[in-house]
């Protein structure tokens, strides 16, 4: 899980992986690296988690996340929904969001559908 780094401190990238994962999210979604401190090191990440806690009640805010979600670079990706995005997994909620600046997206549905034939994880 995470490791401490030399003055006994979690590392920024183990911070924001417990933040996304363990409490929700920052706010709108939270991005953090995810891989070994070597791949970091090196130049690379593994991959990336993006948590979506939002739900229907704001849609900009879970069409931000999706779409940020669908742009990530190949890697070992995750999409987490919780708190208040944990109702768009129920069948048909995703389809009933969208939002007027993601309009060409068309709905949460059609972004999270991209993300997972992308090989990214989707997760609730």
């Amino acid at each position: 899980m995470s490791q401490l780094n030399e003055t006994g401190a979690l590392s920024r990238g183990d911070f924001l992986r417990l933040a996304a994962l363990g409490a929700g999210g920052l706010g709108l979604s939270a991005l953090a690296g995810c891989g070994s401190e070597t791949a970091q090191a090196e130049g690379g990440r593994k991959g990336y988690v993006v948590a979506v806690t939002h739900g229907p009640n704001d849609p900009t805010r879970v069409m931000l996340a999706l779409v940020t979600a669908s742009k990530l670079p190949q890697g070992d990706n995750h999409v987490w929904f919780a708190i208040d995005g944990g109702p768009l997994c129920k069948k048909g909620q995703a389809e009933k969001v969208s939002s007027p600046l993601f309009a060409k997206q068309e709905n949460a549905a059609k972004v999270i559908e991209t993300i997972r034939a992308q090989g990214t994880a989707v997760h609730i």
